[in-house]
């Protein structure tokens, strides 16, 4: 039903982004190659001579459109448990409109979700100056921009609740992207200039893309309304006046059996392309001769680069220009994956054979991440850290949403850390926790999502990750 789109499209369509910034490890000196992914510079002057990230992992969700008011937790939509009660007779989370508090203020909406899975990779030190990092990472994103309040409701609603009908909705401006794809990275980074307690580093990461999955909806224009259906008393309508806007998409067969070693390495994949990351790092230490630094200024370029999907017997992309068209609520009550869904689309605007376009391409989530780093004594640090979304609204790409967050972190000799992330997204705050004993870390940046089920303290999202990585031959030229 059109109700259960919500969870696609109201709360951020999504599977997890903060996720993929693992706020309370990111900044750590014991992150190993996740320090890759936050600056490239960071692994410059490695403590140990190897250390090998075997796994970690992520989901987040999150948005500034509803909070979740349902019946159990958030995150059993994502982890499962989901009572009987609460599903439909095929066994899918029953998603009643009742479960989602609007917040409304007229400003148009964003959500967005990553999972984010980072395999085997490996920092190497060359030296006291010097060190390499070759990494492998798989990431998948779902997500909503720039969508009005009054579409979201007939979303929530449903076509049938009659206050929403009669109402003409004009230049609805927004944009859907759904992406995953894969990267093979090499990144190199080194100490550029030491003096005295001034040091300053720098570093690149050169990426292999793959692309398993794409699908996008960037709309300019979007004139609709609501009525009652002549033909069917009580029952809604929905009549688009005008639409104008680009719909591509591959299909799901590079993804039915999972994604292996094989696809990920890019054998007959539809997406391919290159991207990287630039970072810089200035460190100070007024008692240079002792560790670690007692601030550190770091300035990053992130994601820049795109994958061109242009596998014609996978890929279909249209420019959609159409008028009066009509949709029963009905039309959605079989669509349970994006294929049946584009089936949907191609079949109500009469999307003609001899108007497809075979290839697309697609950006990466391109950021400016800054941070400062302050050590307060021998094992308490403060980072304030500000990533910038640098990609436009209307641009074809994945989006890292603008993050601004607070890290208290203690980092104790034993190997037992403790990081509070305090995390702003979508003019949402979010307290976190993460705990790291030796190789081993947990953690999520919005607890209250993870945890509760108030209405006083609900959620608009939540996120979740961990990892194992093994630090080894640590050295002792510093």
């Amino acid at each position: 039903m059109m109700k259960n789109f919500l969870s696609i499209l109201a709360l951020s369509v999504s599977l997890g982004v903060q996720a993929q910034n693992f706020n309370g490890i990111a900044h750590s000196n014991a992150a190993g190659t996740n320090k890759v992914y936050t600056n490239p510079a960071l692994i410059a002057g490695s403590p140990y001579k190897l250390h090998v990230n075997l796994f970690s992992g992520g989901a987040n969700i999150s948005n500034n459109y509803a909070d979740w008011v349902g019946p159990y937790k958030l995150n059993r939509l994502v982890f499962g448990g989901i009572p009987n009660a609460y599903r439909n007779s095929d066994g899918s989370p029953a998603l009643e409109p009742e479960y989602f508090r609007e917040n409304l203020n007229g400003k148009p909406k964003d959500g967005t979700g990553w999972a984010e899975v980072r395999g085997p990779g490996v920092l190497i030190g060359l030296g006291r100056n010097q060190s390499i990092a070759i990494t492998s990472r798989a990431r998948a994103s779902i997500q909503a921009f720039g969508v009005s309040e009054n579409f979201l409701s007939l979303v929530r609603q449903g076509f049938d609740f009659a206050t929403l009908w009669n109402i003409t909705n004009v230049d609805n401006k927004f944009s859907l992207n759904g992406n995953i794809y894969g990267e093979l990275a090499f990144t190199y980074a080194a100490t550029l200039i030491e003096d005295g307690p001034h040091q300053l580093k720098g570093g690149v990461t050169v990426k292999k893309l793959v692309g398993f999955y794409s699908a996008h909806i960037r709309n300019r224009e979007l004139t609709y309304r609501v009525i009652e259906d002549p033909e069917r008393p009580g029952k809604g309508l929905f009549v688009m006046d005008r639409m104008d806007a680009d719909f591509g998409y591959t299909t799901q067969e590079s993804i039915k059996d999972g994604v292996g070693l094989r696809k990920f390495l890019g054998s007959k994949m539809p997406g391919s392309g290159w991207g990287f990351d630039v970072g810089m790092v200035y460190e100070f230490n007024p008692d240079y001769d002792e560790e670690p630094y007692r601030l550190r200024l770091s300035a990053a370029l992130m994601d820049v680069g795109s994958i061109r999907y242009e596998d014609r017997s996978k890929i279909k992309g249209y420019t959609i220009l159409r008028t009066n068209r009509t949709i029963q609520e009905e039309d959605f009550a079989n669509i349970k994956g994006s294929d049946e869904l584009v089936r949907l689309i191609e079949s109500k605007m009469e999307l003609q054979p001899n108007e497809a376009k075979t290839s697309f391409t697609s950006g990466l989530p391109m950021s400016l991440n800054t941070n400062a780093d302050l050590r307060l004594n021998s094992s308490l640090y403060v980072t304030v850290s500000y990533l910038k979304d640098l990609r436009n609204v209307n641009v074809l790409s994945a989006r890292q949403p603008t993050v601004f967050s607070v890290v208290p972190r203690i980092e104790t000799e034993s190997g037992l850390e403790v990081a509070v992330p305090l995390t702003w997204i979508f003019q949402t705050f979010s307290p976190g926790l993460s705990v790291r004993l030796g190789p081993v870390f947990a953690g999520t940046d919005n607890l209250i999502g993870l945890v509760s089920n108030s209405r006083r303290l609900a959620p608009k999202g939540m996120d979740v990750y961990a990892g194992l990585s093994i630090p080894l031959f640590k050295r002792n030229d510093r």
